[in-house]
């Protein structure tokens, strides 16, 4: 599976949000797009996702951090005025962490990937990639060895093989709890930020290999679950029991975050814990049993 630049699942379920919280929602992406533009390089902005918008949302609300609504309006659409959260802290925390990831996620395909269009093309874009992190770094010193560190060792349980799905679930979900943490030292935020990033790490990484069984029985690329069981047969069998491994994360995640103090951006959180990444475990699930 190799290394992560997240996935692009974590967000919220938007039938269930009230008009104001998606437009909070909204200025948060924007905030997050125009901090990384502003921040890091114009470039970094086409690696913005969902799931460093999440990032921004936990830093924020762990840390009771304000937030500066502002109109502007988007090169890419004009013609409107659009909301956006004013750079702050988990703004430029989000960016830098979305520029090492990116970083480390350009080394990974050139490594690993068989395509040589692609692997040409990061070869080209690898500059760019390293002046995102070098830039990063300059804000946060020390918090790309926490990402390094575990992807580090990830990599080597992935290409060395036999271990289980918790071993290798539970090195990104080292990662995630250094992202969502490093820094914080604020009575009760770190432990908090801790918790929801580990178990989010380990939902992650057991919620993206069920999704791609098929494809990695096809490709034989790394796949834990493709390991252990080898066929569709096989892991249908225990369809439970890969259906309680997220849930139980879910459960830490809402468990911790209930012990955060109640903002704007709580019912954003509530949201995407309670029922956007349920809804994705669902849709990940019933594509496995129609295997």
């Amino acid at each position: 599976m190799g290394v992560y630049f997240l996935f692009g699942y974590i967000k919220p379920l938007v039938s269930e949000l009230k008009v104001k919280e998606h437009e909070l929602y909204k200025a948060f992406y924007c905030g997050l797009c125009k901090t990384m533009g502003k921040k890091i390089s114009v470039f970094s902005r086409l690696t913005l996702n969902y799931d460093m918008v999440f990032l921004c949302l936990i830093r924020a609300a762990v840390t009771s951090e304000s937030v500066e609504l502002k109109n502007f309006r988007c090169k890419l659409k004009p013609l409107k005025k659009r909301l956006f959260v004013y750079t702050n802290n988990a703004l430029t925390y989000s960016s830098c962490v979305s520029a090492i990831l990116a970083y480390y996620k350009c080394i990974d395909d050139i490594n690993d990937t068989k395509n040589i269009f692609k692997k040409t093309f990061m070869r080209v874009a690898l500059p760019l990639f390293f002046h995102m992190k070098k830039k990063a770094k300059k804000y946060y010193n020390g918090l790309e060895e926490q990402i390094k560190q575990p992807l580090l060792k990830l990599n080597a349980l992935e290409k060395v093989g036999g271990s289980s799905v918790e071993s290798v679930a539970s090195c990104f979900a080292e990662l995630m709890q250094n992202v969502a943490s490093f820094g914080l030292n604020a009575d009760g935020a770190e432990l908090i930020a801790k918790s929801i990033g580990y178990h989010l790490g380990r939902w992650l990484y057991i919620i993206d290999s069920v999704d791609d069984f098929e494809r990695d029985i096809k490709t034989g690329e790394y796949n834990p679950f493709v390991e252990y069981y080898q066929t569709k047969e096989n892991i249908l069998y225990d369809i439970e029991l890969i259906r309680e491994l997220p849930t139980i994360s879910l459960a830490e995640m809402a468990k911790a975050f209930s012990l955060a103090d109640s903002s704007c951006i709580t019912p954003l959180i509530s949201n995407i814990i309670n029922l956007g990444l349920c809804d994705v475990q669902k849709n990940a699930l019933k594509r496995l049993e129609k295997l």
